[in-house]
């Protein structure tokens, strides 16, 4: 049996779930945390901190994990959560359902009297994510969303807000049809979208207070076999002028000196056309990539209020290592001035040119649909990328059964997780 830590009654105790995105070994975990506990003092914050930390990996990680689900159950567990792992390798593999179920505590009181940061900086249709009826339960720190850049100089303007699908479809220049499905292999300075955003298509995604699916078994059909079939047809259009494309992230080579080359097309210095990948009814739709959160069974709620609050600060989003990191490869912060030329990220300096910080908001202000990235938007995405390397990618013609079959299993299991 793994022996039980035994923590200080007195102590703000924080569990930290960190995977890949941020560290490689248990040593990284407590370098962050130590950077973490040291920041939080300096701020004037708590002194006597603990980390409930959960290992990198293995049966040691999963151990940990239901230790803690079962002491919340019992009424006890962490002080605070700051989760930046998703889906099913994650302490809450569906955060929405944990926010439903009355896992975290109700913020609003907080944020109104004892708020040091600008909430009011904070994206709102981000924020709104962490919403239930009770008000703000989860905080999201870092998002991301599907988006296609081009060269303004080749490309002038984008599409309006609440274009749909459909239309990027039937644009005859391939300039839409190109933004309508990611591709894996020209990220040029993104996160390539492996799971070639199913869930920013199918738009409204899943209704958590009823459990239910918002899209049919057909729908899924369809938006798979266009994208599968559309990728191809994309791959074989040589008139395309260059493009960037995948998951926005705020420290690629858009944001930093770089010189244009063949793997990176576009560069900071350029002016940029962004344009998102909207759904079929006109929705643009972002994808939560770590949050925190306070545990409803807290006795330090003003202590644990804290560190949610300092972690929406401007400067720490800028500077702290949790949120840089994640911004080379995984998202973009909440706060909405972090990587405009006044508020760059990290010391050496990353961020958006006035120019294309001012397109890069317009994208952000047509954000809609937010779900957190769980264990659900990873099953939709592995439905696409299993098809895509079993066929497309080989260069195989995809048999409609293989794709009726595939589509069938994975409707299956996210009902069957729903329910759960």
């Amino acid at each position: 049996p793994v022996e039980q830590k035994e923590f200080d009654p007195n102590a703000l105790r924080i569990c930290f779930v960190v995977g890949d995105e941020l560290a490689e070994n248990d040593r990284d975990i407590t370098a962050l945390e130590t950077l973490l506990a040291s920041g939080i003092l300096t701020a004037g914050g708590p002194e006597n901190i603990e980390f409930d930390s959960i290992p990198y990996e293995g049966s040691a990680r999963e151990i940990a994990m239901d230790r803690i689900r079962t002491e919340i159950m019992a009424g006890g567990g962490p002080d605070v959560f700051i989760v930046t792992t998703q889906g099913s390798n994650s302490l809450f593999p569906i955060p929405e359902k944990a926010m439903q179920e009355g896992v975290f505590l109700p913020l609003d009181t907080y944020i109104q009297d004892m708020a040091q940061s600008e909430w009011d900086k904070l994206t709102p249709a981000v924020l709104e994510a962490g919403r239930t009826d009770e008000g703000q339960v989860l905080v999201p720190m870092m998002y991301t969303l599907p988006i296609t850049i081009y060269k303004k100089e080749d490309v002038p303007e984008a599409p309006p807000a609440g274009t749909t699908w459909q239309e990027m479809l039937s644009d005859e220049t391939n300039i839409l049809r190109n933004a309508a499905v990611m591709t894996n292999d020209v990220s040029g300075g993104l996160l390539p979208d492996t799971g070639g955003s199913m869930l920013s298509v199918l738009g409204r995604f899943t209704d958590y207070e009823t459990n239910e699916l918002l899209f049919s078994e057909e729908d899924l059909l369809q938006c798979a076999k266009a994208m599968l079939t559309l990728k191809d047809e994309i791959d074989r259009d040589d008139t395309l002028p260059v493009y960037a494309q995948g998951m926005l992230c705020g420290n690629g080579r858009l944001t930093f000196d770089e010189q244009s080359s063949e793997k990176y097309p576009i560069c900071k210095n350029d002016a940029m056309t962004m344009i998102p990948l909207y759904s079929k009814d006109g929705d643009v739709t972002a994808t939560v990539q770590a949050y925190t959160g306070i545990n409803r069974n807290t006795k330090h709620a003003e202590e644990a209020f804290f560190v949610v609050d300092y972690l929406m600060r401007v400067d720490v989003q800028q500077n702290f290592k949790l949120f840089y990191m994640l911004g080379q490869n995984y998202g973009l912060p909440i706060h909405e001035d972090v990587l405009s030329p006044e508020f760059p990220q990290q010391k050496n300096g990353f961020f958006f040119t006035d120019e294309n910080f001012e397109t890069f908001s317009g994208v952000r202000d047509q954000i809609t649909n937010v779900y957190f990235d769980n264990a659900l938007v990873r099953s939709l995405s592995g439905l696409y990328s299993t098809l895509y390397y079993d066929y497309t990618y080989e260069g195989k013609e995809l048999p409609e059964q293989a794709l009726k079959d595939a589509v069938h299993e994975t409707y299956g299991a996210l009902k069957q997780m729903l329910s759960e």
